[in-house]
């Protein structure tokens, strides 16, 4: 049952002892992460993966560290960005490699690819980027119609191209073959709607179905969403960073709400 086990976490390559070691290193990594500790997690998963290089968890778990580090980074320091997020699309990629039917695996790539998309300079790469991140969402939905993590990557990937305006998204089309599936704000809430159904605590799946409604000029609704984000506890590292998020969006609406202009002729 042991070996069993350990072929499934990819370890029935190595010998036993050393794959034990391995894993209660890999668990001491994961209650580092759960107490945010990322830069020590990522020790612990590095720590792994120098004598388990095909240990599935440690690649997708270093790779989301390494994302989150690099997604802290400012414009200032963007070649070391560039660097930790071309990191963490190797062990990504590595991950889905080995075990491609494990979404957490795509997962992990969608987040170092949109966080490379962020920083890329040149417009076609934006754009394969663009149709990266849907496939991969599109996949891990293929295995798994209930992760709430694509439905989210959906809405996100919707609502971002939604917001390009018509100019540039007729180039997109042109020069660069266009997009997998017409793009729309309301496709952007079904997909963040259908995130919050399967994950209804997440601030983060808050945050982007209150921008979708900010985008349709549902604020009413956008700020009932935002005031329940800002009662839940943390539960994940970058939870801190989009408490304050939701905090500055929620702050923009007042702001509109309470403009006289909003008052005038009414």
């Amino acid at each position: 049952m042991i070996r069993v086990l350990l072929i499934c976490l990819g370890m029935g390559s190595i010998p036993p002892a050393l794959a034990q070691t391995n894993e209660s290193i890999f668990l001491a990594g994961l209650e580092l992460e759960k107490n945010f500790q990322v830069e020590a997690a990522l020790e612990k998963y590095q720590s792994v993966l120098k004598t388990q290089p095909n240990h599935v968890p440690a690649l997708t778990h270093a790779s989301r560290m390494l994302s989150n580090i690099a997604g802290r980074l400012t414009q200032t320091d963007l070649e070391k960005k560039r660097s930790l997020l071309l990191q963490a699309q190797l062990h990504a990629k590595k991950a889905i490699a080995l075990r491609s039917t494990d979404p957490h695996t795509r997962l992990a790539h969608i987040i170092s690819l949109g966080l490379l998309s962020e920083i890329a300079t040149n417009p076609k790469e934006k754009v394969v980027d663009a149709r990266l991140i849907h496939e991969e969402a599109i996949k891990i939905l293929e295995h798994d119609t209930t992760f709430a993590e694509a439905y989210f990557v959906l809405g996100k990937w919707h609502l971002e191209l939604a917001r390009l305006n018509w100019m540039e998204l007729m180039a997109c089309k042109i020069f660069f073959g266009g997009f997998p599936e017409a793009v729309s704000t309301e496709a952007s809430l079904r997909y963040f709607n259908k995130a919050l159904h399967y994950n209804p605590n997440s601030i983060l799946f808050m945050f982007g179905q209150a921008s979708a409604y900010i985008d349709l000029e549902e604020n009413a609704k956008a700020r009932i969403t935002l005031y329940r984000a800002l009662q839940l506890p943390l539960a994940e590292p970058d939870d801190v960073i989009r408490k304050e998020r939701c905090s500055a969006l929620l702050q923009q609406i007042e702001a509109k709400t309470l403009s006289p202009k909003n008052f005038q002729g009414k």
